[in-house]
């Protein structure tokens, strides 16, 4: 049975892509694959459509994979070693505080969200899998460029977009604020990327020692909140994640 033409070269173009952290232009994309510029531009303009892909850089016009993409892949993520071994912690976890608990990954630049867990009686209910913000607004994407010095240095030459009057836009505060995750094992959240929620979060580490994900309990901000309690549980149950991917070392 033939197989079509065009579904191989959308295929090729989204491996093509994915395999690009810093994006493609279009003209890249046809000359690495040896496509016809016009049919290259009718895929990715089909699979923008799609939010298969997305534009990274406005400027540029580079693109890169998109966050439909990773949805798609959450089948295989489900599975994944990660998410398993994290499981039964991560529900521990969100029942002992009765908070949403999160894991989430660096995808491109930001930090994306793989896995949520729910108590019975949520506090608050937030963010879906496989959405998508910024590093430095997120206690989990601190926790992430405060252990992976390239990304840290691409985030502070970035702009630091501002969601709410509480996000750190200013790259020495993020600096200090970076210092003190380095500090502490973990990081917070203060009603930086919503301005109703506190979230907590702490890294998570593989058996090289790489930060992979980061661990994060998110709930309504009050002034009553016990910070250090529950950052010392995220931390530990993180740590306790870490332990299950071989990591040997502590936060």
């Amino acid at each position: 049975m033939a197989i079509n033409k065009s579904t191989l070269r959308t295929i090729s173009i989204l491996e093509l892509i994915a395999k690009n952290a810093q994006g493609m232009t279009l003209s890249e994309i046809a000359l690495e694959l040896d496509f016809p510029i016009t049919s290259t531009s009718d895929i990715v303009k089909a699979l923008l459509e799609k939010e298969m892909i997305e534009i990274v850089d406005q400027r540029s016009k580079l693109y890169g994979i998109g966050v439909k993409a990773y949805f798609i892949g959450n089948a295989f993520i489900s599975n994944m070693t990660l998410i398993d071994k994290a499981k039964p912690i991560v529900e521990t976890l969100g029942n002992q505080v009765n908070k949403t608990v999160f894991i989430g990954k660096e995808v491109n630049g930001g930090i994306t969200y793989i896995y949520k867990y729910e108590p019975e009686n949520p506090l608050v209910a937030t963010c879906s899998i496989g959405s998508r913000t910024n590093l430095h607004s997120t206690s989990l994407g601190k926790c992430i460029i405060a252990y992976n010095d390239e990304l840290y240095q691409k985030t502070l030459t970035s702009e630091l977009i501002s969601k709410t009057p509480y996000t750190i836009t200013d790259p020495q505060i993020l600096v200090e604020e970076i210092d003190k995750v380095k500090k502490l094992g973990y990081a917070i959240d203060n009603r930086e990327q919503n301005e109703h929620l506190l979230c907590i979060g702490a890294p998570i580490f593989d058996n090289e020692g790489t930060v992979i994900a980061a661990l994060s309990i998110s709930g309504l901000y009050t002034d009553h909140v016990n910070i250090e309690y529950e950052a010392n549980l995220v931390k530990e149950k993180a740590n306790l994640i870490s332990e299950k991917m071989g990591c040997r070392m502590h936060v």
